[in-house]
């Protein structure tokens, strides 16, 4: 019974299309309205005020006629207008026959003014007020210096007070019904207006998200192809000014070869990591063989090392086939190639190790270059780290070190560094072989 009601209320509430919320309330109130009439109809009729009671059926006929033409106009205000209007007419007669000033009129007036000004817009707030206060002033006045005009309708001074009683109780439980009303659906447009802040917070979040995640791209892709290039142009400037031998340029041209031609490689494996990883940041696990996978680009920092005259070795122990999100892991590794070069003087040395012990994968890259101090190694992979200068005036240590531990987490693993001033720095990549 109680669940047919409900969904009964719920129906008859509903918003019609291109309603607002402001609709519902109206719809709300209006029933509310219905039901204290009608409420009215019976008392007055159990008390003998017939006539009365057939004045407040005209009203309920009024308010339903209000609550159809705010449904079918889907303008919930042509609605309360039409209530407004005829509302107070009918409530001159109920003052005439209800005992005018000394009935209970005038909790009405304040009931019917309190649901006009809930609904009205604003703007039409000192309009309507005026209108009610025309209305009941006027009646009041007339009450009180005519009170021959007005019939005495109760029979005894009991059914006066239950009367005063009973329609002041309706009065309150009306306006409670109201406010009620007013309070559930602000509460409800609260959580719909919350849930849209949540969402839009989070839409937002995502695009700043996308927007860093573009940035780091862009400022890797800066970063990785930079250094070959400019090793290309120099080598390319030197053979322009004619500083080399026959034999020296003929073995540098082979070199210069082999250098563009790994950097085109490389350029190709970072552009088509970047086009996935704008879609998607999740890691993308394959079977490698590392050493083949990484042999190209080993080969372009063996040659930048060499053209600095940092000596440059590698191994490999262990098994190959490994599983890993290969294009960053290589991100890491030619990031602290990278650095390692910028920061080792001529005739130091540069050494990249792979092992895999049937566990977990250790790569190494470990340099004899100036080394870091203790206070800048606490925060050197740092969002915010400040970069100093290589030994050749090269910036390094900076945005990339953030995004290579990023990365080393991404794919399950962990990156660590231990460095000493003078003596050199060595990177530990570490990673399970199984994910």
């Amino acid at each position: 019974m109680l669940f047919n009601i409900k969904r009964i209320w719920k129906k008859l509430t509903a918003l019609s299309p291109g309603q607002g919320m402001e609709g519902r309330i109206f719809n709300s109130t209006a029933l509310i309205l219905v039901l204290y009439l009608f409420g009215m109809v019976i008392f007055n009729f159990l008390t003998g005020q017939k006539i009365l009671s057939i004045i407040l059926i005209l009203t309920a006929l009024v308010v339903i006629l209000a609550y159809i033409l705010a449904r079918k106009s889907k303008n919930f205000k042509n609605g309360i207008r039409t209530l407004a209007v005829f509302s107070y007419p009918i409530l001159v007669v109920n003052f005439y026959l209800n005992d005018g000033i000394n009935g209970p009129s005038s909790y009405i007036f304040l009931m019917i003014h309190l649901l006009i000004l809930t609904l009205s817009d604003r703007k039409e707030f000192w309009f309507w007020g005026a209108y009610n206060f025309i209305f009941f002033s006027s009646l009041y006045i007339i009450g009180s210096k005519f009170p021959e005009l007005i019939p005495e309708n109760y029979e005894s001074v009991n059914i006066r007070i239950t009367d005063h009683l009973l329609t002041y109780l309706a009065c309150i439980i009306g306006m409670i019904a109201i406010i009620s009303m007013l309070k559930w659906n602000y509460h409800k447009q609260k959580i719909k207006s919350d849930f849209r802040n949540k969402a839009f917070r989070e839409a937002n979040t995502s695009l700043e998200d996308s927007l860093e995640q573009k940035n780091k791209i862009i400022a890797l892709i800066s970063h990785d192809l930079k250094n070959p290039l400019i090793s290309i142009t120099n080598i390319l400037q030197m053979i322009k000014e004619d500083e080399l031998s026959e034999e020296e340029t003929k073995t540098v041209q082979e070199d210069l070869l082999l250098m563009a031609s790994n950097t085109q490689k490389m350029a190709e494996s970072i552009l088509e990591w970047a086009a996935i990883e704008l879609k998607s940041s999740k890691p993308i696990f394959k079977t490698i063989n590392f050493q083949e996978r990484c042999q190209h680009t080993l080969d372009i920092y063996k040659s930048m090392a060499e053209q600095k005259g940092i000596f440059f070795t590698k191994s490999f122990s262990g098994p190959l086939e490994i599983k890993t999100d290969p294009d960053r892991l290589l991100l890491i590794i030619r990031n602290l190639l990278q650095n390692a070069i910028k920061f080792t003087p001529p005739k130091g040395e540069i050494h990249f190790s792979y092992e895999n012990n049937g566990q977990f994968i250790n790569i190494i890259i470990d340099d004899t270059g100036v080394g870091i101090s203790e206070k800048k190694l606490k925060n050197i992979f740092s969002k915010n780290y400040i970069s100093s200068l290589g030994t050749a005036s090269e910036k390094g240590y900076g945005l990339g070190l953030y995004i290579c531990k990023e990365n080393a987490i991404k794919i399950g693993g962990q990156l660590d560094v231990k460095s000493e001033i003078g003596i050199g720095t060595t990177f530990f990549i570490k990673f399970p072989t199984k994910k």
